[in-house]
């Protein structure tokens, strides 16, 4: 038996048609194409969850491979929202007598959305509703929006090498950065049109490589809690998310070449890395492409924030601003290109970021700060307020990447909350009003 190879589509889908050619050129590179399995799942029921179909996956490999210990190698290739089944599978199926013999080799991801796409928002609407003619799998386009709870517990899991690091498994992520022109539907719908994605993911989301900050409100400082930074990436200047002629995976037709087809040959090489040595080249070789985009197209970043209490609750009412310091005077920054509240969890605040606006000579602000809606406590720090140097802003924020921060703001009581009156107090019934300020009467206990 050849080496297995297991797609998996994204959301929406409901043909194998997704895949065009794929499996065939696969089968004209070294693949029998009776191990070329075309993943098949239900993504529009508005009921399920990716966790779900994750273990409905899990449960039909064990039909295709058999009991463990599993044969192998075998590989999984995903793309769009298939990333986000892959992942979760890895993390929480493929362990224990499954894992015996390490069987999974590569993993290429393309146009994952990691860190959510804006579009997932659209999806949700009752227009989309109409448009797929009744659900439009609520809950999977949930963990698809920006910022999104999924997407902060799915990144946390990654962050420990032992979920897939050490299992083994050689990730790739491959994305394109191309936007068709339309200006009439890009003032309709510009989510769809927006520079540095592929019209659908960002290419800073599809990207896997992140960082990851908590801001301390207690000590009033930022500290890192964790990052991924070296799986082989690369964003394609000549393709977008679907599409039978410039589609990442769609346009891959039985004709293709692969000397001419960048997106193909970039495949057959992550699928075919089979050692740590060989890993390394392709590193090597996915950020020479993605250097050549770069000389082409402008480079983005994201930035997702999460703000809320010591004891983990969500605080909703806050403020972001990103400044800079021009001639002594501070103003608004052009960088933010856009920004989303997250519609369910709205303590999740995503902004994104126009690298170009950024200048190495000048200083950049942030400062934060979040409103507790009473006089009995506030938050700390009352603003949080940073500043950067542009030349050192990448310690922060990158090109082409997602930065997530955990913003922690601790609790500054007011001392009227809670007041003890000695017995021997002149003033023995006093009342308050609901600030805690002293007032004239007194009032009954009850």
């Amino acid at each position: 038996m050849g080496e297995r190879v297991f797609l998996v589509h994204g959301w929406s889908v409901r043909s194998t048609a997704t895949y065009q050619a794929l499996h065939l050129q696969l089968a004209r590179h070294g693949y029998r194409l009776e191990d070329v399995h075309l993943g098949r799942y239900v993504s529009l029921d508005d009921r399920i969850e990716i966790a779900e179909i994750a273990q409905a996956m899990h449960e039909e490999l064990q039909r295709h491979m058999g009991a463990p210990p599993w044969p192998g190698p075998f590989h999984i290739l995903t793309h769009s929202t298939g990333a986000l089944v892959a992942k979760h599978w890895i993390v929480h199926h493929y362990a224990g007598r499954f894992l015996q013999g390490q069987p999974l080799g590569n993993v290429v991801f393309l146009a994952g959305p990691h860190f959510g796409s804006r579009l997932a928002h659209h999806g949700r609407s009752m227009l989309a509703h109409a448009a797929y003619f009744g659900p439009t799998g609520r809950r999977v386009l949930t963990a698809l929006e920006l910022g999104s709870t999924f997407s902060w517990e799915s990144n946390e899991e990654w962050l420990d090498p032992d979920h897939w690091r050490r299992k083994g498994i050689r990730p790739f992520c491959l994305a394109g950065d191309r936007v068709k022109r339309h200006p009439f539907r890009a003032r309709i719908l510009p989510a769809g049109y927006e520079p540095g994605s592929d019209m659908v993911v960002r290419v800073p989301s599809a990207n896997l490589n992140f960082r990851r900050f908590t801001l301390d409100g207690v000590r009033g400082a930022i500290r890192p809690a964790g990052a991924i930074e070296d799986v082989p990436f690369a964003a394609l200047a000549e393709f977008v998310h679907s599409g039978k002629r410039h589609g990442l995976m769609n346009s891959i037709t039985r004709s293709a070449d692969p000397a001419r087809h960048e997106s193909l040959r970039l495949i057959l090489r992550c699928l075919a890395v089979g050692s740590e040595t060989a890993y390394r080249l392709a590193r090597r070789e996915l950020a020479a492409a993605h250097e050549a985009t770069r000389a082409r197209r402008p480079a983005f970043a994201q930035l997702d924030l999460r703000f809320r209490s010591p004891d983990g609750k969500p605080i909703t009412d806050y403020s972001f601003a990103l400044g800079e310091l021009v001639k002594g005077r501070e103003r608004a920054s052009p960088a933010i290109a856009h920004t989303h509240k997250n519609e369910d969890e709205p303590g999740h605040f995503t902004v994104y970021l126009d690298m170009r606006r950024f200048h190495p000579d000048r200083t950049y602000t942030m400062a934060i700060s979040a409103d507790s809606g009473t006089d009995l406590y506030r938050y700390l720090p009352a603003p949080y307020r940073v500043e950067v140097q542009g030349s050192q802003l990448d310690d922060l924020v990158a090109a082409d990447r997602t930065t997530q921060l955990d913003v922690v703001l601790g609790k500054d009581l007011a001392r009227s909350l809670f007041v003890f009156h000695r017995g021997d107090d002149p003033r023995l019934h006093v009342s308050w009003d609901r600030s805690g300020e002293l007032t004239d009467e007194g009032d009954e206990p009850r």
